[in-house]
């Protein structure tokens, strides 16, 4: 569930970043910049999950 509330707090962060842009407050780097981070976050819980329901540690994958 708390990874849940984290990506929709993330999502928010985003949707407001975008309206920002429009807005002219953030350039286009800005706002990719931000979507990049988003996007490494859910891959890194995405993975932590993984392993975590695995048993493995990040140790063990390598």
């Amino acid at each position: 569930m708390a990874d849940c509330a984290a990506h929709a707090h993330k999502d928010q962060e985003l949707l407001d970043a975008s309206e920002k842009w429009a807005k002219g407050r953030l350039n286009a780097d800005q706002l990719i910049a931000s979507a990049q981070v988003e996007a490494l976050l859910a891959l890194a819980a995405a993975v932590s999950r993984r392993e975590g329901s695995s048993g493995l540690s990040v140790d063990e994958l390598k």
